[in-house]
């Protein structure tokens, strides 16, 4: 009996054991491993790395808590597509954020992880994607969270300097408040160069892209840059802490463009993937939610006029009551002629743009005249203007200042802007080890292009805004989650380590060169950025104001193949015209949107 007993014992001793061992830290007693499976290309899984490495040597080590790495160099989709339908899969998992909403049924809810400070913390842009409520399909703030911010892979504007010098553009970098300084001589720009370093004898005005004679301003109608004129002699001018309004970026790609300037030191001067910021600097987006309860309608072909708020003004919204204050966009159900509680739907018709109706009545927009009187808002282009904007950068009639993307010749657009055929380009910063490592000191960032309106565009010199959209680009998001599978303990463990990321490991990673998701963390990336990189304020200002892609928006992206594809299968290549696609996909889009909700 006695020996039972000891056998028994034993046996009971060597499953607590096993147990530590099968989540433990090499057998050690009490230590509690978690497993994180992590992808993303170079600089991303570095990252991860990293952070593992702090956190098991700092708060892990004092909790009793390993986290185990488990890198993928293949998709972490094609994985995690597999496993957690079969209810396995790692503890925690990063997710970017196309791949976030389509798994939150296996997720944690991790609402009560983060204090209200430490959520408040974040830039609004990145915490509000993380929050969903499957059934509605919307994002709001009372949404349940089911992960947490970790890395905003922002746009910015690469420029290849080389270039732009050899096509006789003169490169600075001077922010907007220097200016004054640097023109009376007595400043060095973020190059260590006063004005007279360059030779510049001109004053040089708050713009992106400044000529001292005939800057480009398109006619009424014009989309194929036929009144751009090549500079002979004049001063050309690039300043990287500037916004390029959509004339400047575009005088600037036809320069560099070998087909318009046969003297280009480049193929092509520009070539952006995405039409997120054009979209996006005016108000628009490709889809609105007309009640604010998930009823989706696709919207790239709207026609109707976006607003902002004008600086010292705020506006109370007549239908969803918020209050928007300076530089705010107004929400589309605003724009529209409609009062609070009134019942806003879509009806398809795909000869024409857009039949909304409010209370089964065709809807009308709101008249803003008084309040643009009084100051208190300014009205800005539409989406379909913003987009078509976008699209003539490459489509037949337009510029022709992009390359097809089957011009790359089986590489990326980055290694085609670091091999010198392409003078601008819009990519994420992820991207800059990989370009750093070919085109050394010659490359830099310059904010996104902006839309901003000059009270006199033809006058070289004016740089009096009349009116400017929002700051904006987008961002690939990581996050990370945990999986409702795992058990209570390893729960437990899995939420110090994501509260640990989201927290205090965001300001290890700002000092080590990536930039924190967090406010609290902002000088902190600054000179963490400083250490590495040029122009370290555009690439913060990148971060705080990057918006989620669209494939974010849904659990897939079949509503966005719908016209996408022939966007840039046939409009891009010139197969069909932008009139044609905009009023061809409306409805089977909206058909597709109308499949999510549930």
């Amino acid at each position: 009996m006695k020996l039972m007993k000891r056998i028994l014992t034993f046996g009971m001793a060597l499953l607590m054991t096993l147990g530590l061992v099968a989540c433990g830290d090499n057998g050690g007693s009490g230590t509690v491993q978690v497993d994180f499976m992590y992808g993303g290309d170079a600089a991303v899984t570095e990252m991860y790395g990293l952070a593992i490495q702090e956190f098991n040597k700092t708060v892990g080590a004092t909790k009793g808590i390993k986290i185990k790495g488990i890198p993928k160099s293949s998709s972490i989709n094609t994985v995690l597509a597999q496993q957690l339908p079969a209810g396995t899969g790692p503890d925690v998992m990063a997710l970017a954020d196309d791949y976030f909403k389509r798994y939150t049924q296996y997720f944690a809810d991790l609402s009560g992880v983060l204090s209200q400070a430490e959520h408040d913390d974040f830039y609004e842009t990145i915490i509000s994607r993380y929050h969903y409520n499957r059934d509605t399909t919307t994002s709001n703030s009372t949404d349940p969270l089911y992960a947490v911010p970790v890395f905003n892979d922002a746009t910015v504007l690469y420029y290849n300097k080389t270039v732009l010098e050899a096509n006789g553009v003169i490169c600075i970098s001077v922010e907007a408040k220097d200016l004054e300084a640097f023109n009376a001589g007595t400043f060095k720009d973020g190059n260590g160069k006063t004005k007279g370093d360059y030779g510049i004898t001109v004053n040089v005005p708050n713009k992106g892209y400044y000529r001292s004679g005939t800057p480009f301003v398109p006619g009424a109608g014009e989309t194929d840059g036929a009144s751009w004129q090549n500079p002979d002699g004049e001063v050309l001018i690039f300043n990287d802490r500037i916004a390029m309004n959509w004339d400047e970026i575009e005088d600037l790609a036809m320069l560099c463009t070998k087909s318009i300037n046969e003297s280009s030191e480049s193929k092509y001067g520009y070539y952006s993937e995405w039409w997120f910021n054009y979209g996006w600097s005016v108000g628009g987006d490709c889809m609105e939610d007309l009640t604010g309860n998930g009823d989706w309608a696709y919207s790239l072909p709207a026609n109707n006029p976006n607003y902002i708020v004008l600086d010292g003004k705020t506006y109370t919204g007549i239908y969803t009551g918020t209050v928007y204050k300076a530089g705010d966009t107004l929400d589309f159900k605003d724009v529209l002629a409609a009062d609070k509680g009134a019942t806003i739907s879509f009806e398809t018709d795909n000869k024409s743009y857009f039949n909304y109706t409010v209370n089964g009545k065709t809807a009308a927009f709101r008249d803003f005249s008084a309040e643009i009187a009084n100051g208190t808002l300014a009205k800005l282009p539409s989406i379909k203007d913003a987009f078509s904007r976008f699209v003539y950068l490459s489509a037949i009639g337009g510029l022709n200042v992009c390359p097809y993307p089957n011009q790359f010749n089986g590489t990326t657009a980055s290694q085609y802007f670091a091999g010198g055929d392409m003078a601008l380009l819009v990519e994420k910063i992820s991207n800059f080890g990989n370009i750093g490592k070919i085109m050394k000191d010659t490359w830099s960032v310059a904010p996104m292009p902006q839309y901003k309106e000059y009270t006199s565009p033809s006058d070289p010199s004016c740089d009096d805004v009349k009116v400017a959209g929002k700051t904006a680009a987008h961002s690939l998001g990581y996050s990370l989650a945990i999986n409702n599978k795992a058990d209570s303990r390893i729960q437990d463990a899995a939420k110090e380590f994501v509260k640990w990321f989201a927290t205090d490991g965001q300001t290890f990673l700002a000092k080590n060169g990536y930039v924190s998701s967090r406010k609290s963390d902002a000088e902190t990336s600054l000179e963490g950025l400083a250490a590495k990189y040029n122009n370290p304020e555009v690439i913060l200002t990148s971060v705080q104001n990057a918006s989620a892609g669209d494939w974010w928006y849904m659990t897939d992206n079949n509503w966005i193949t719908t016209w996408s594809n022939p966007l840039n299968n046939e409009v891009r290549y010139g197969k069909k015209t932008l009139e044609d696609f905009l009023y061809a996909y409306i409805e089977a889009t909206n058909t597709a949107l109308g499949q999510y909700k549930k």
